[in-house]
């Protein structure tokens, strides 16, 4: 691995894609310079590891963060494991780690993940009336994911519904009344490959509202069904789900909040065949890596996320690449801290 001696840390606040501050870090070595925003979940796991007030996390990494590593080589796992037993918060170890990150990754002949496009919002991302968070189309190719999101803004304009975005650029009209009138808008524009974000934390169904979603649906992914601590749920919906569709990807997101070791409980407990991972949720690049190692051994399906409040860096996007994750969630393509991510994606291709 790559190692660089650090010459200074600045770090600033900006505004993230929601309006509020969050941080920004410019890293100095002998290698060069390199800057990493970071992003916030509007929709957070309990377990995510706490982050610090804006103006803490920028006098942590100007002071005793800078205090600790100026003058020192590291690399990326040397770095980050000084960072994950100092004390600091998430977002400021993070804003550290991602910036060295952005200086020395390597990408060399990606494996293109597929790709979870988002569609429609609810919850907290868009029209509360909406339990369901995120409707997604999973494809191959960006260009046709827009192709979906195109059919899909002109089937809003046929039918007089507006076609007004939610955080993540996904549509969130006010004139669909239900969950399912968004998934039969969805399937009369050819759709049948549907990912969901239940964010059953917030508003969470019961086991057979969704299995009875899977079997009318061509649902091929379920994020989050349920509470991470109903494990029941989890459990007996996992084994239903599996029957209707066997292929179906169960994923864990504040479940498992990207700990390695929760992912190998999750595993072990037959809850989850798939896992997001969202480094700000433990803080650090390495930790992320581990959970998408830990994964990888136990055959469960990687997907690197952005968060609901983000920026316009586009460090997911090489990290996703660089660790080959098998699938990733950037939002609709639409807002520019989305769009930027995907034109990383075509900019590599």
């Amino acid at each position: 691995m790559k190692k660089a001696n650090i010459k200074q840390l600045r770090s600033r606040k900006i505004l993230n894609s929601n309006g509020n501050w969050t941080i920004e870090c410019q890293l100095e070595t002998n290698q060069g310079k390199a800057t990493a925003g970071v992003p916030t979940g509007i929709s957070r796991g309990r377990e995510e590891k706490a982050a610090s007030p804006i103006e803490k996390a920028i006098q942590e990494i100007n002071e005793s963060i800078l205090k600790e590593i100026k003058k020192k080589k590291f690399n990326q796992k040397s770095l980050d494991s000084l960072l994950e037993n100092g004390g600091w918060g998430s977002n400021a170890t993070l804003a550290v780690s991602a910036a060295f990150f952005n200086l020395t990754k390597q990408i060399d002949n990606p494996n293109f993940p597929r790709l979870m496009m988002l569609m429609f919002e609810g919850e907290e991302h868009g029209n509360p009336i909406f339990t369901i968070q995120e409707f997604m189309v999973v494809v191959n190719e960006i260009e046709k994911g827009i192709e979906y999101y195109r059919l899909l803004e002109n089937k809003l304009k046929e039918n007089s519904l507006l076609d007004t975005v939610g955080k993540e650029g996904g549509f969130s009209p006010l004139g669909l009344n239900n969950d399912e009138e968004v998934l039969d808008l969805l399937v009369s524009g050819g759709i049948k490959n549907i990912a969901l974000d239940v964010a059953g934390n917030v508003n969470p169904p019961t086991v057979n509202q969704l299995v009875n979603l899977v079997k009318k649906y061509p649902i091929i992914s379920i994020e989050d069904p349920f509470p991470e601590d109903d494990v029941d749920s989890w459990k007996s919906f996992y084994q239903k789900a599996k029957k209707v569709c066997p292929d179906i990807l169960i994923v864990g997101d504040d479940l498992t909040v990207t700990d390695k070791e929760k992912i190998i409980k999750a595993n072990k407990e037959k809850l989850i065949n798939a896992v997001i991972i969202k480094p700000n949720q433990q803080g650090t690049i390495t930790a992320a890596v581990e959970a998408v190692e830990t994964a990888k051994d136990l055959d469960i399906k990687t997907i690197a996320s952005h968060r609901g409040e983000s920026t316009n860096d586009t460090w997911i996007t090489d990290f996703a690449l660089v660790n080959e994750v098998d699938y990733v969630k950037f939002g609709a393509p639409a807002r520019g801290e989305r769009i930027a991510k995907y034109n990383r994606l075509l900019e590599l291709k």
